[in-house]
């Protein structure tokens, strides 16, 4: 019972001391002013030491610092500072927390949309997905950076198609999916996962969407679609 005890408040002090670490090197983010700063150094624990560190609690490590990231991307965007510790914290958060979505996802776009990194806010996409590799909102973010940043339908396609593979992907995956291959050229691949996603999906929008593609392709392609046995939904009386 006095082992059980002792360990328990060891625990409980070296987290102690360790939020008192992260709470003083957070301190100096808001303190910071100038701009035009690139040497100045800063101590802040790394995301392993963290790991190491927090025992038990490193879910809450991660929250604690998912919530002064946040207020610091603020004084970023009003100038406050210029962020140029953010890949310090993303480390931090995803060390402690590898499965937490949100901060992959949201990082990304930062990175993407704030810095102009889209290649690194992919590296950090690729990251969340080894450790969540069933969650279709990191694979679409990277299809969405090569679709709309780098014009690289090919592998827009790729990924788009990898995150309509997750458990959890919805008709909007299954549509860039298909639009992405259509762009890169792949008539026949397009057509298939448009046939797909009009046989599948519930959606009355998205179902005379796939529809139209459906037949635009078939006409590029000059095939009637009367010999296509997959689409007799569509020339039935009544479709």
């Amino acid at each position: 019972m006095l082992k059980s005890h002792l360990g328990s408040f060891i625990r409980v002090g070296v987290f102690a001391a360790l939020a008192v670490v992260m709470s003083f090197s957070l301190h100096t983010f808001d303190a910071q002013k100038d701009l035009k700063t690139e040497g100045e150094q800063l101590y802040f624990p790394s995301g392993h030491f963290l790991k190491e560190s927090s025992l038990c609690f490193s879910e809450v490590n991660a929250d604690y610092l998912w919530f002064r990231f946040i207020q610091y991307y603020g004084s970023f965007a009003q100038g406050v500072n210029n962020f140029q510790h953010f890949k310090l914290l993303i480390d931090g958060i995803t060390t402690l927390d590898p499965h937490f979505v949100e901060a992959y996802h949201f990082a990304s776009l930062v990175s993407w949309s704030d810095l102009g990194k889209p290649y690194e806010s992919i590296d950090i996409l690729k990251r969340g997905i080894l450790h969540n590799p069933d969650s279709a909102r990191l694979p679409f973010q990277i299809g969405m950076i090569y679709h709309a940043v780098a014009n690289d339908f090919p592998r827009a396609a790729f990924w788009f198609k990898e995150a309509a593979k997750c458990s959890d992907a919805t008709d909007l995956d299954r549509r860039f999916a298909a639009y992405s291959t259509y762009r890169s050229g792949n008539n026949l691949g397009s057509l298939n996962l448009w046939i797909e996603l009009y046989e599948n999906t519930d959606q009355p929008g998205m179902k005379k969407l796939a529809e139209k593609m459906i037949l635009m392709i078939h006409e590029k392609m000059e095939t009637p679609v009367t010999e296509v046995s997959h689409l007799n939904v569509l020339t039935a009386p009544g479709a």
